[in-house]
């Protein structure tokens, strides 16, 4: 029996698929972002299923994650779009990955190891419109696509950008997109800029290709457009001890909580060590029979206690609920991280390897 473990809807993640490829149409190719271990959703399940349903690209950030895509059989292509390294050139080439490239420099580099050992390399050429991280200048993506175009062992397969904040500023992002169009490349190339956020709010930069991610796991990073999507990730742990207990009594590390009246609490198996935030501690709640039970004191590395004084029939051994639903009551990745201080991404991101995933 597992004491904490993830469900996994891949049905879910197929209803997502289906609702991006509505908001873009069939013009618009679709490259589904499976990094970060298809954001915490085991990318040895997730990636052939992309695959399966005829995606045009998998995206992801580094060499190590495309070398464990092909192994899994990916014959998609792969764009890598957290650059490169000199010394992974020769697996990259091997495994037939597409690489980021941000400046002559690199360009330089990989033409010239690529003319050294007779081993062509396709590249996405990538400009900085905003991000502030990878890609050169505007003023320089011109000069920077015509090397490409002209090298004898790079193929330009792409021209991209990335949307800094899609998810808040129209504004800014018109700016980003405005500034991207502007920049002409060659016939042929392939042209991106859209992230999730960018791809629903701003539906006229969607180009010839959407690199989706959270909303294909069930969140939109646009409030709006939540209700068309299925969270696919469900996260449960066990009760493992029920007590009552008198009124005044402190409760975990640091006695942070002390019991206003007699209550019955539940210990449950799941804490840090899982990836549950400690900054959750005196937060939040968990799903038990399908109600809130409140989370009491800190949350330990592998443990944290529960309200269950409103649920009398709760047994050890029972299911509780951290993500997903329980009869009339949810709990969502967004609420989980409004509790946590941070976003949906990593709250996904940061299970460990200790919870056992289940696909369903």
């Amino acid at each position: 029996m597992n004491r904490s473990w993830c469900e996994i809807d891949l049905n879910a993640i197929r209803h997502n698929l289906t609702f991006v490829r509505k908001q873009v149409g069939p013009s618009v190719g679709v490259m589904p972002m499976v990094k970060a271990d298809a954001y915490g959703h085991g990318i040895e399940k997730i990636a052939p299923l992309f695959q399966k349903e005829r995606c045009d690209f998998i995206g992801c950030a580094q060499a190590m994650e495309g070398i464990r895509l092909r192994r899994l059989g990916v014959k998609l292509p792969i764009l890598l779009l957290s650059g490169f390294l000199e010394e992974e050139l020769e697996e990259i080439a091997s495994k037939r990955l597409s690489i980021t490239v941000s400046s002559l420099n690199e360009a330089k580099k990989a033409q010239s190891w690529g003319k050294r050992t007779g081993f062509p390399i396709s590249v996405h050429v990538k400009v900085d419109t905003g991000m502030g991280r990878l890609g050169c200048s505007t003023n320089e993506a011109s000069s920077l696509l015509s090397f490409v175009e002209k090298a004898s062992h790079l193929n330009l397969e792409g021209f991209y950008s990335h949307y800094a904040c899609a998810d808040d500023s129209v504004r800014f992002t018109r700016t980003q997109w405005k500034r991207f169009s502007q920049i002409k490349s060659p016939p042929g190339v392939i042209r991106h800029i859209c992230n999730a956020a960018g791809m629903l709010s701003l539906p006229e930069s969607h180009a010839d290709l959407v690199r989706p991610g959270i909303v294909l796991f069930g969140s939109s990073p646009v409030p709006k457009f939540q209700p068309k999507l299925k969270p696919a990730l469900s996260w449960y742990s066990r009760v493992v001890a029920i007590r009552s207990v008198p009124k005044g009594t402190t409760l975990s590390y640091g006695a942070t909580y002390t019991t206003p009246r007699r209550m019955t609490i539940a210990t449950l198996s799941v804490g840090y060590g899982d990836g549950f935030f400690r900054r959750i501690s005196n937060r939040g709640y968990v799903l038990i029979q399908g109600k809130r039970c409140k989370i009491l004191g800190r949350v330990t590395m592998d443990q944290l206690v529960v309200d269950t004084s409103q649920c009398p029939k709760v047994r050890k051994g029972e299911k509780a609920v951290l993500l997903g639903k329980s009869k009339k009551e949810a709990i969502t990745a967004g609420l989980m991280a409004q509790w946590a201080e941070t976003i949906p991404y990593e709250i996904w991101c940061h299970i460990t390897e200790r919870v056992v995933k289940e696909y369903v």
